[in-house]
């Protein structure tokens, strides 16, 4: 490919890096410092805990309620004469108008659409809670709206929490309905906000399931989420665009102990924020692993400067990358007209891949980045495609578009193509495992 040169970094079954540590005045000894790669479901709150909800700056902050009355704890039950949605909602009015309170959702089959909370609402859901979306309402097509709706007041002191293990715990389904937009959870003008413990299936639509965007106050500004906790969530069928969690705009999140299998784990760009110059300000990741998808971890600044982020134990299984640090670009809309950027304080620890032949997914205009040893794994030119997501679509004269998904082999740890600086690590602290065969730890364009 001209004009673009690959730095390829192969080191394989290095596991750690050697320091040195001054012990006394004249007295030096070698230590070792391991890479974490995690190690069963992260999902799962027996194994890595939802605590603290606080960290690096950043996550919710609110507290519990203590010593209610029983008025203001209630139990949701179905009703023969209204829809679940219009049900809940009724009680999430009642408790707002009362301070707020806590929801008991039990057992059971739910179809809720773009449920509107309110500041102090905590809801539970039991284990076994299955909730699917209602196509017979209308409106935008959420599960819940955490105040992502223009016009109305702040959100504040929200919780939704699942109870049980992964096998047991509360059910997310997001159906494919033509190519509308399907969300588990849209945030916006919303502050201290607690989701833990789901898990999340989806059908390749499009959407990413946890999403945060800028909610305008007028033409040059807007509201952004702050301080709201993610943790222990599990996500399968997400879409090669999309994923369990993407921050177009918010201020002091904590992404924690997610999986996401397909798409993207963790997807950190100023996309809708770009169009008023806002972007993401310290954002923590630790403990988040993608399987059989695209990236765990991707950062896209588009056009705007955007504040710190920590990345700490990001794994990938079968996928293309772990890290995917992109280079940002001017769109026609954009408010600044410049590339944006990550702080050059961000930080990535812990980075590993476990890297397979034929499982990764990655988006057809990507397929350029592919070192030509790998790209016939993709079987060029009739590539292996996945034609259920809703990505997929051939042009006119039967080519791929940009980002229709292929699948291939894993391609490298970390992918850079970014011209502002970051904190990279050392190729001696990634771990790259499994198929290690013309696989990178760094691919690094240099421009």
């Amino acid at each position: 490919m001209k004009n673009l040169f690959f730095s390829y970094f192969v080191c394989i079954c290095f596991a750690c890096t050697s320091q040195e540590k001054v012990v006394g005045k004249n007295e030096v000894v070698a230590t070792s410092v391991k890479t974490i790669v995690p190690e069963g479901d992260v999902s799962d709150m027996a194994l890595y805990k939802p605590t603290p909800y606080f960290q690096d700056g950043a996550g919710y902050i609110a507290k519990d309620f203590k010593n209610l009355p029983k008025s203001r704890n209630i139990t949701f039950s179905k009703s023969l004469e209204e829809k679940d949605s219009h049900n809940l909602e009724k009680i999430i009015n009642e408790l707002s108008r009362a301070g707020g309170g806590n929801i008991f959702i039990p057992s059971g089959n739910y179809l809720f659409k773009n449920i509107a909370l309110k500041s102090n609402i905590h809801i539970t859901f039991d284990k076994y809670v299955v909730i699917h979306m209602d196509n017979s309402l209308n409106g935008k097509g959420f599960l819940f709206n955490i105040g992502a709706t223009e016009k109305q007041p702040i959100v504040e002191n929200v919780k939704l929490v699942g109870l049980g293990s992964p096998s047991e715990r509360p059910k997310l389904y997001l159906e494919k309905n033509g190519k509308a937009f399907r969300r588990a959870i849209a945030l916006g003008h919303t502050k201290n906000v607690l989701v833990q413990n789901f898990s999340i299936y989806d059908e390749f639509t499009k959407g990413t399931a946890i999403a945060f965007n800028p909610v305008r106050i007028d033409e040059e500004t807007a509201h952004i989420p702050e301080n709201v906790t993610i943790a222990n969530i599990s996500m399968k069928g997400a879409s090669i665009g999309y994923g369990l969690a993407q921050t177009n705009t918010g201020r002091n999140i904590l992404l924690k102990n997610l999986i996401c299998e397909g798409g993207m784990t963790c997807r950190i760009e100023a996309h809708t924020g770009r169009h008023l110059d806002l972007g993401v300000y310290n954002i923590s990741i630790k403990n988040v692993v993608s399987k059989n998808g695209k990236a765990a971890v991707l950062l896209q600044p588009h056009s705007v400067v955007n504040g710190r982020v920590l990345v700490d134990v990001a794994k990938s299984e079968g996928s293309s990358w772990t890290l995917f640090l992109k280079e940002g670009f001017v769109a026609k809309d954009s408010k600044r007209r410049a590339i944006g950027t990550f702080d050059a304080s961000s930080t990535f620890k812990n980075i590993s891949l476990i890297s397979k032949d034929a499982t990764a997914s990655l988006s057809f205009k990507n397929f350029k980045y592919v070192p030509a040893a790998l790209q016939y794994l993709y079987y060029p030119p009739t590539f292996v495609r996945n034609s259920k997501d809703v990505n997929h679509v051939l042009t006119s004269d039967g080519l791929y578009s940009n980002e229709s998904p292929i699948t291939g082999p894993s391609v490298a740890v970390i992918f850079s193509d970014i011209s502002y600086p970051l904190n990279i690590p050392k190729t001696s602290e990634i771990v790259l495992k499994g198929v290690v065969l013309n696989r990178l730890k760094l691919l690094n364009i240099k421009k």
